[in-house]
């Protein structure tokens, strides 16, 4: 959690290795992934700009899943299209900003990474706590590790672990509900 320009975007595209580490290591799930390309850490960043305006929604919620030639779980498919409210079909590109990231978020999830990193994307939507609340459900009965900046408190309750990003540097608030 923090300000705009505290470093919320920049600590994200670090971790997914778009940036390189001056020091230090980032490790997920145990490995160190620092000396990893961004497409071998296992990580999907969803921004608001992770949408693909001329696919089709379903077409788009199985993206990620065709690029590793795994097939498609349609019970899961529509378990996420309802815990996430997606209830359009067409094209990406029609739909609402607020949709168009819901969309984004829930192709993330179906491709099953290690981890999914999220820049203010909850922020847009109208119901940000619940579709949050949804979202950790569900990645954690998948397995899935999902990291999420935010300026909004409301959204950082619903964390972990929530830490107070300012000027580049971390500080731990909370962990599993308890104040650090």
């Amino acid at each position: 959690m923090g300000k705009n320009g505290s470093g919320k975007t920049t600590l994200i595209n670090t971790l997914a290795g778009f940036y390189e580490v001056d020091s230090g290591s980032i490790v997920v799930n145990g490995v160190d992934v620092t000396g990893l390309e961004a497409h071998r850490r296992g990580i999907v960043v969803v921004n608001h700009n992770s949408h693909l305006p001329n696919m089709e929604v379903d077409d788009h919620l199985v993206y990620g899943l065709k690029l590793k030639g795994l097939s498609t779980d349609r019970k899961r498919l529509e378990l996420v299209k309802s815990s996430l409210g997606i209830n359009y079909n067409g094209k990406v590109g029609k739909l609402s900003l607020g949709m168009k990231l819901r969309v984004a978020l829930a192709t993330a999830l179906l491709s099953t990474p290690k981890a999914i990193l999220v820049d203010e994307v909850f922020s847009s939507l109208h119901d940000s706590v619940k579709a949050l609340e949804a979202y950790k459900r569900l990645s954690g009965e998948w397995g899935i590790d999902v990291l999420y900046t935010t300026q909004s408190a409301d959204e950082g309750k619903v964390a972990d672990k929530l830490y107070l990003i300012e000027s580049g540097r971390t500080s731990l608030l909370k962990s599993n509900n308890k104040p650090a």
